[in-house]
């Protein structure tokens, strides 16, 4: 906050460049307008600023019919008198609404959508972002052309300590990138495939994009298309280290995001749902609200299937995040009558596992052993370090790190098993005796106890 609030607003330039043929490209000169739509909590003055003054100077203004700032229920004292004023400069072109308790992006967002009334077209920005010059023409082509058609402008990694714009890593050799997920719904991004390569004549195109969460699914499996836009760049703030982000609304109740996960999976991704619970095992017994009217939407729509998506959209997926195997148990990894548990601490592809107070709440303290004998937490599984003294997490196919053992025993056998044997790591790692409680969404927890030795488990 403090550094958002030194950093001026009014940018001038951008060392945000568009890759250099895109200046070759020509627009048609009545495209749509559009209502950018901003949702808000809590927002640093500077980057929320950032974001409006960015739109306002590289649209063109025939373009650009309103930006709605939705505020959802802030307490900042600058995002109050002091944001109304300021936006007066612009004679109405902003606006600001403000919901009357807090209601979560996906929420807030839908607001927007019913306040906005000027625009043909919806944009959605973050509170933290920069356009690029001559994002618009580019993002808005395709709608007018098509209005099935859903964009997404490339994504430029803004460094939230010096502001530095950069590319962002993992995509091909000409840095494209199609959005993904892995099983338990974590974003990630993968090359563009040949495939995708040879529908276009022209390496800048537009070319297929198959994640957004909640939309990419229904979009395409409803008759629409979402494309991935090279020639639009917008730079995205991301998290600095050791921000946890804003609370849920508290009505809400814990795991939002993931309710909304089971929503969508529940509604969309037909008999492909039960990989998703196997990643999110805790999120088999969550709550999640009627989706009674979503069902009958894709009914009455005639949405495609889920496997259609697979098969014709999503088919690269599978070679990057294979389909998870069924779990024989899963839980949280407790050090043997202690209060301390396993904990990914967040590192993966290479890092540590470390001992941490058991909190209960899953996260990166929960794991599962599947029927591949691998122990893991997402798309990651557990292993020995380079020297055998720490134990590593790190990415992983059906076919690696499979060497983990599963017995069930007696409580009596248990403290036999660990006077017999030691651990496969020195103590100093991960202590000298641990177990697995098994957590479940809801209720109170129960506690069959894993013991861990090398690469065995041992129910209790």
């Amino acid at each position: 906050m403090l550094l958002s609030s030194s950093v001026r607003h009014n940018v001038k330039t951008s060392t945000m460049q568009s890759f250099h043929r895109c200046k070759y490209w020509h627009y048609d000169e009545n495209l749509l307008t559009s209502s950018v739509v901003i949702v808000f909590h809590n927002e640093g003055w500077s980057t929320l600023m950032r974001t409006v003054h960015s739109v306002i100077k590289r649209t063109p203004r025939k373009y650009l019919a309103e930006i709605v700032l939705i505020d959802d229920f802030s307490n900042k004292v600058h995002l109050k008198e002091r944001l109304d004023n300021y936006i007066k400069q612009w004679n109405g072109l902003v606006k600001v609404f403000r919901n009357e308790r807090r209601e979560g992006l996906i929420q807030a967002r839908s607001i927007g959508a019913q306040k906005a009334k000027l625009g043909q077209v919806l944009v959605y920005l973050d509170a933290h972002c920069e356009v690029g010059i001559n994002w618009y023409a580019p993002l808005i082509a395709p709608i007018s052309k098509d209005r099935t058609t859903c964009t997404v402008p490339l994504i430029d990694y803004i460094d939230g300590n010096d502001y530095s714009i950069e590319p962002q890593q993992g995509g091909d050799e000409d840095g494209f990138a199609r959005g993904a997920w892995d099983w338990s719904l974590l974003w990630k991004r993968i090359p563009l495939s040949h495939k995708e390569k040879s529908k276009r004549k022209h390496k800048t195109e537009p070319y297929r994009h198959m994640h957004a969460l909640q939309l990419a699914g229904n979009i395409w499996q409803c008759g629409g298309k979402l494309l991935f836009v090279p020639c639009s760049r917008v730079g995205h703030i991301y998290r600095l280290q050791g921000w946890q982000g804003n609370p849920p609304p508290v009505y809400v109740g814990s795991s939002p995001t993931l309710k909304n996960y089971v929503r969508v999976v529940e509604v969309w991704w037909d008999e492909y749902k039960d990989y998703f619970y196997a990643s999110r095992p805790e999120t088999k017994a969550l709550p999640y609200g009627d989706i009674s009217e979503l069902k009958k939407f894709r009914e009455d729509h005639n949405c495609k299937s889920f496997k259609w998506f697979m098969e014709e959209i999503a088919y690269d997926i599978t070679s990057y995040y294979p389909l998870p195997p069924k779990n024989v148990e899963w839980g949280e990894i407790r050090g043997f009558e202690t209060a301390y548990c396993i904990d990914s601490m967040g590192h993966t592809n290479g890092g540590f596992v470390e001992l941490g107070p058991c909190h209960r709440m899953g996260g990166n303290q929960l794991f599962r052993i599947n029927e591949a004998n691998q122990l893991m937490q997402y798309d990651q599984c557990l292993t020995k370090g380079p020297d055998g003294s720490k134990i590593m997490i790190t990415h992983c196919n059906l076919n690696e790190y499979k060497d983990w053992q599963y017995f069930k025993c007696t409580e009596q056998s248990a403290k036999k098993f660990l006077k017999t044997f030691r651990m496969g790591v020195h103590e100093n790692s991960l202590g000298s005796r641990s177990t697995l409680n098994e957590q479940r969404g809801g209720g109170e927890m129960t506690y069959p106890r894993f013991l861990i030795r090398d690469f065995v488990t041992v129910k209790c």
